[in-house]
Order: C-alpha cells, then sequence, then structure tokens
C-alpha cells in the first residue's frame, strides 16, 4: 500500500498562527487525510479537539492567545494518548524538555519539509495499524501456514505493483518516475496541473473529486504513445516522461492536449466538468532534479492562467527571484540558528544640543563572514515565524551591550512581538539580569499595527510595557493609515517622522508644511519628535527651522557594531 494513502482513514487538527505555512500545509495534506481540522492559535486548536478529536495532531509552539504547548497540557488532561507532533523554528531545550514531559511523539524543524512530514505522520499510525492488520489476519493464519509459498509470491507481486502504481488511479507513481528518471531513456518531464482543483475539491467533496481525478487518468492515458509515460504524482498533478528531444514535438503534444481538454469534458456520475491545465516543461538531459525545473516552469504558466504551457528557463528573473528567496530561508535559518544575527546602532541627536542623547538599534546578519543588509533575511524570518526569535536576540544582545553605558536605545517590535504574551515576562528578566532601567529603553513599533485585527490586545500590551517603565515610540509616522487620533489613544513617548518626507525637505516645500505640520501637533500634545533620514546639512538646518526635537540619519551617523 502506498504510505500516504493509509492516512486517508485519520483525521487530523493543524495549528499554526504563520497563514503562508498553514495554507501551504492545508493545501500539501487535505487530499491525503480523512478530515483536515486547521486553528490559527491555541484557543482554537483546542475547541476543535473537544469538538472532532481528531486522531493525530500537529501543532506550532509560538501562538498567540495560547501557545502550542499550553493547549497541550489542556489535550493531555482529556486524552493521554492522541498521537501529537509539534512544529518549532529553533531548538530551545526549555521547550522541549517541556514537549517530552507532555509526551508527544515528534516534533520536525521550520521551514517544515512537507515529505518529512508525511514521514513521520505515517511513522505515528504505524503501530496502530499493525495493531488493525494483526486482527484482521488472524483468521487467515491456517490458510498461510497451509500454503505460506503461495501466498508469499502472491503479496510479493501485490508490494510491488503497490511500490510502483498510484493506488487510485493505477497509473505509475512518484517512485516508479525516479527510476525511471534515473534510467536517461527520456529527454523530457511535463508536469501538468489541473487548473482550480482546490475549487472543484470543496464544491463536489473529496470522493467525488476523487472520482475525476480517475476519470482523468484515463482521458489522458489515451495520449500515452511509445515514445511517452504517463504517471500520477501529488494531489491533482500528473506526469509525461517522452523521448523526443525535439522541443517543438513536446510543444506539439502540450497543443494536442490543450485542444482535446477544450472539446472533451469529462463526465462523472453524469455530470460533465470541463478539465483546464497548467504545464510545466524541463529537459531532462542528466539533471538531478527535473521536476524542480518543472515546478518553476509550471508556476509562470500558472501566471497567464489555465491552458498555458511553459518551458523551464533559469535565466528568467523570476526563476532566479524564486531559487534566491529559498536559498534566504535557509540562510536566515541557519542565522539565527548559529546566533549570527548583531546589532548595529544608529545614532539619534538632541536637536537643541547637538548630543548623541540615545541609539536605534537594527538588526543585521551575519552570513559566512559577510555582514547583510536585513531585507535579505526579515521576510524570510517573517514566513519561517522567526520574527519573535530575532526580537529576543537584539533585546539580549542590547541590553548587554548598554549594561554600562549611560545613553538610552530604542528597539523594534513587531505586530508579533506584541501579541506575545511571554515577552513583558522575557522584558522584566533580562532587565534584572543586566541591572537595565526600563526608562532607558524606548520600543519603536510601525503605526498600522495600531489599527490591525488586534487593535485591543495590542493597545493592552503598550500599556504594560509604558506601566513597566518602558518608552514607545511609534515609527515611520505619515505614511500608512495615518491617524492623530491614535496620538491621543496611545500614550507615545516619541513620534518618529517617516523618511520620505525627509529625504526632500530641502526642495520641496510640501514636505516642509507637512513635516512642520507633524511638529506641531506633537509639541502641542507633548510627544517628542525624531526625524529619520537626516542626509545632509540643508535638511538637517530645515529640521531646525521645523523644530524637531531629534534626528537620525547618515548626516549624524551611520549604523555600526559599536556606539560612537
Amino acid at each position: 500500500m502506498n504510505k500516504t494513502s493509509s492516512l486517508e482513514a485519520y483525521n487530523v487538527l493543524y495549528v499554526e498562527d504563520n497563514f503562508d505555512i498553514k495554507e501551504e500545509v492545508e493545501f500539501f495534506l487535505e487530499p491525503m487525510v480523512k478530515t483536515f481540522y486547521g486553528g490559527n492559535n491555541g484557543e482554537e486548536g483546542l475547541a476543535l479537539f473537544k469538538e472532532h478529536r481528531p486522531d493525530i495532531i500537529i501543532t506550532d509552539i509560538q501562538m498567540p492567545k495560547m501557545n502550542g504547548l499550553q493547549m497541550i497540557e489542556q489535550i493531555r488532561e482529556i486524552d493521554a494518548t492522541v498521537p501529537i507532533v509539534i512544529t518549532t523554528a529553533f531548538n530551545e531545550s526549555e521547550y522541549l524538555i517541556k514537549a517530552i514531559n507532555l509526551q508527544v511523539d515528534g516534533y520536525l524543524m521550520k521551514p517544515l519539509n512537507l515529505k518529512e512530514l508525511i514521514f513521520r505522520l505515517v511513522k505515528i499510525i504505524e503501530p496502530i495499524e499493525l495493531k488493525k492488520q494483526l486482527i484482521n489476519k488472524n483468521s487467515e493464519l491456517e490458510e498461510i501456514n497451509t500454503n505460506l509459498d503461495e501466498i508469499a509470491r502472491n503479496k510479493t507481486k501485490e508490494l510491488e505493483y503497490f511500490y510502483k502504481h498510484d493506488p487510485l488511479t493505477g497509473l505509475f507513481n512518484f517512485m516508479e518516475l525516479a527510476h525511471d528518471i534515473e534510467k536517461d531513456e527520456y529527454s523530457h518531464l511535463l508536469l501538468l496541473d489541473i487548473s482550480n482543483f482546490s475549487v472543484i475539491n470543496k464544491q463536489y467533496g473529496k470522493d467525488f473529486s476523487n472520482l475525476i481525478l480517475k476519470s482523468v487518468s484515463v482521458a489522458l492515458a489515451k495520449h500515452v504513445t511509445q515514445s511517452s509515460k504517463l504517471f500520477k504524482v501529488e494531489s491533482d498533478r500528473f506526469v509525461f516522461l517522452m523521448k523526443e528531444k525535439d522541443s517543438k514535438m513536446v510543444e506539439h503534444f502540450c497543443k494536442q492536449l490543450i485542444s482535446f481538454f477544450d472539446t472533451e469534458a469529462i463526465e462523472v456520475e453524469g455530470v460533465e466538468i470541463s478539465m483546464r491545465f497548467s504545464m510545466g516543461i524541463s529537459n531532462i538531459d542528466g539533471k538531478i532534479y527535473p521536476l524542480v525545473d518543472a515546478e518553476y516552469a509550471l508556476e509562470i504558466s500558472k501566471e497567464f492562467g489555465s491552458r498555458y504551457y511553459y518551458f523551464y528557463d533559469d535565466s528568467i528573473d523570476s526563476v532566479q527571484k524564486s531559487k534566491d528567496a529559498i536559498k534566504w530561508l535557509n540562510a536566515t535559518k541557519q542565522m539565527i540558528e548559529e546566533d549570527k544575527i548583531e546589532p548595529y546602532y544608529q545614532a539619534i541627536q538632541d536637536v537643541g544640543t547637538g548630543e548623541i542623547i540615545k541609539y536605534e538599534v537594527l538588526a543585521r546578519g551575519n552570513y559566512q563572514g559577510e555582514i547583510i543588509a536585513p531585507y535579505l533575511f526579515l521576510s524570510s524570518a517573517e514566513r519561517l515565524g522567526l520574527m519573535g526569535s530575532i526580537t529576543r536576540m537584539m533585546i539580549n544582545k542590547s541590553f548587554a551591550y548598554f549594561e554600562d553605558k549611560k545613553v538610552s536605545f530604542s528597539i523594534n517590535l513587531t505586530q508579533r512581538d506584541l501579541l506575545d504574551n511571554e515577552l513583558i515576562g522575557f522584558l522584566e528578566d533580562r532587565a534584572q539580569r543586566y541591572n537595565m532601567d526600563p526608562s532607558r529603553v524606548t520600543f519603536e513599533i510601525l503605526e498600522n499595527v495600531t489599527v490591525s485585527a488586534h487593535h485591543t490586545t495590542i493597545l493592552a500590551m503598550l500599556e504594560t510595557l509604558k506601566k513597566v517603565g518602558f518608552e514607545i515610540a511609534i515609527d515611520d509616522f505619515g505614511i500608512e493609515n495615518s491617524s492623530f487620533s491614535r496620538l491621543l489613544e496611545i500614550d507615545f513617548n516619541y513620534l518618529k517622522i517617516d523618511g520620505i518626507f525627509i529625504k526632500k525637505l530641502e526642495h520641496s516645500e510640501k514636505d516642509r508644511t507637512i513635516v512642520c505640520g507633524i511638529v506641531g501637533l506633537a509639541k502641542a500634545l507633548g510627544i517628542k519628535t525624531i526625524a529619520e533620514f537626516v542626509e545632509n546639512e540643508k535638511i538637517y538646518e530645515n529640521l531646525v527651522a521645523c523644530g524637531v526635537d531629534m534626528a537620525q540619519g547618515y548626516y549624524i551617523g551611520k549604523p555600526g557594531p559599536k556606539v560612537i
């Protein structure tokens, strides 16, 4: 039996607050299991468990409202045996020890390797399946003992068949595809993806969708020639291996497929359904992973819509960007695991006195001995759910660095940080460890965070930070969702005017009017202003004329690993 097919009898609960990761796992896993339940945090996960009692639980650790370990504790009080797999983006011993004490059945590191996830789930259900098989097979033992050789031969043939074939369609499967690619008999790989199959799946249901896949496989099989071979791979995807070396012949084959499905609908139980495909084509030519190249080509073909095919070309910008994105996902994870995210410090000057009174802590990556700008790894950290880890690194390292210095400093907090219930405890612990007066520390937040869906929770966290003694600055004020009423709603200490108004200050009367207006309002409310991106003396002089309290930018000082 195909490994993944054994999952079809199980209900799975997946709890993850990162939308991109959750959507990817759901898309991959839902077709393989009986029922898939998805929760966005520990509270939702616990409620779904109580309502549906799933057979297997997969959960992230760090989540808002209730983290994964807290959810597991409550689930274990209800059911001490349900299999649980945790996913984590970092390797902190206290979490892993607690997870072991809660008797979880395994853990996976982010970014998730989907094949590894399936392997882990299959391993979890193996003893369950074995128990079922032992019960069902007891009645067959006598027959097996009397004719063992014949049964063994039949079972061997059966196993060989399922090893090479997809159990739903009967077509050759991924294992056979990998084997045939290695034989070096084929020149091109054509990857077909049914357009909008997820919509079909939701509209008609899994059972009916499986019947559709069977009918599609029969229709595709009609196009197999002596020089081609058809395979069913994951979900709604099929592969043709083709011996034709001439790309024009392959293109002609793609056009034939498109034309056929344009005129022939798939009929399932009296329902006619039009099928459309996107197609990605790669040249095999001794490549180790031609299917990966076909995936890139498929994604480009999807940009044109259904009924398109595209030949892989590694010089295309979108392909390079995709490969770069994967590179920086892995590099970011490596830098975080190896503690290679370093704080750099940029001076902030008091315009009235000319004195450097504080520094902003900025993250830089140290990758293979080279200092990396944040734009290369911060978006990857966000996708991996690791921004919280970077924030904690910056807090820990900057608290230690400024412990014996007199100046104040500021650190950026993200929305995810402000939804972390353990943030206050962590800050209080570090403040005590490094003998840090909280009033020396300013936390900078983007203004759009205050109008997010978690508005109430974030405001409460900001109030708690203020009560502990920390100061708060609203960053990049003026460019997105700006609302002066927010300045009254939240007791900010500083307002940082976005650089978009500062860069052209010496040439733009409009920008000067805006900056002077923001400064005037802030002064009326008792809030100090900081101008970012102060690049030259002319800009600085205009800011002085507007009455800005503090200035930050290359004219004052560039970010560096040490303070001035």
